[in-house]
């Protein structure tokens, strides 16, 4: 199939690449000087597919640094499509942060939060009501979490604050959301922001909702990437309804992480308390809105 591809004729070297969750098969090929990706997927995927081409299309017509669309094209006898990216070139953020110096990482955060900032400006592909999703969601987590045999210490505490903020979920303003923007999917050249990766599980809803990764991971390998990140997004410091959907987000993830580890992930459980258990600290099991860690203008001159 990737030799029957246009934009890939006389590659040279073709490498499979068996990372991330995914159920498509990834490839980086090689053609002259020019690297590209290949996400091959089940057409079942398809109609998903087509739209991240076409998101990734108005990306870059906003200025996101990330993969350009290169080629689409379906396989209806072999059940598959294929989509042709450009490779950004460099090391996620996650593998090599620690060599950055505190400024750094806090630089790199400000390039990320301006990127976030462009992805939101972009047109979601479809409107969706917020509060509605967000609740099932929230209650299909929540009876499979109460039906699991881990019961988490500071629950009813939990509950108590989320119920409490539930109706800000309502008039949200809907968005394209990239849905796991965190330091894994950045991209770094060198110790500079090159851009970020992976919009194959897009999703639209409220803006606030893509920084829900900075309490569940980033926060863990660097804060001043965090306090950058939520700096570069905004052009003042944030206000208090940010920090309450920003809490409200951290404290629903902490059930569904729970839920999602215990299912597709079980021997990475034991690393997910101690993320879980972190959130909570950070936020003095949810009697605050604005974790612990942040602290405006830290790491600028």
């Amino acid at each position: 199939m990737i030799r029957q591809l246009p934009s890939l004729h006389g590659f040279t070297q073709l490498v499979k690449i068996n990372k991330g969750y995914s159920p498509d098969s990834k490839y980086v090929v090689t053609v002259g000087e020019t690297r590209y990706l290949v996400r091959l997927s089940d057409l079942a995927h398809h109609d998903k597919r087509a739209v991240e081409f076409s998101l990734l299309q108005e990306l870059a017509k906003q200025g996101v640094r990330t993969h350009k669309a290169v080629d689409y094209n379906l396989f209806q006898e072999a059940n598959v499509s294929a989509m042709v990216v450009s490779f950004l070139e460099g090391s996620p953020a996650d593998e090599i942060i620690q060599e950055h110096s505190d400024s750094e990482q806090y630089h790199l955060g400000l390039a990320a939060g301006k990127e976030l900032r462009k992805i939101h400006q972009v047109s979601p592909p479809q409107k969706i009501h917020w509060e509605t999703t967000q609740l099932k969601k929230f209650s299909t987590y929540l009876k499979a979490y109460q039906q699991d045999a881990y019961q988490l210490p500071q629950e009813a505490k939990l509950l108590r604050f989320i119920h409490a903020n539930l109706p800000l979920l309502k008039q949200r303003p809907i968005t394209l959301l990239h849905d796991d923007f965190h330091l894994g999917h950045i991209i770094c050249k060198g110790h500079t922001y090159n851009g970020v990766i992976d919009f194959n599980g897009y999703d639209v809803g409220d803006p606030y909702h893509d920084f829900y990764n900075l309490a569940l991971f980033s926060r863990r390998q660097s804060i001043p990437f965090c306090i950058g990140q939520i700096d570069g997004y905004f052009s003042s410091a944030p206000d208090d309804l940010f920090w309450r959907l920003y809490a409200l987000y951290a404290a629903m993830t902490v059930f569904s992480t729970i839920v999602w580890t215990r299912h597709y992930d079980p021997r990475s459980f034991d690393d997910a308390l101690e993320r879980i258990h972190m959130i909570l600290l950070d936020h003095d099991d949810f009697s605050s809105i604005k974790p612990s860690w942040y602290a405006k203008n830290l790491f600028t001159p």
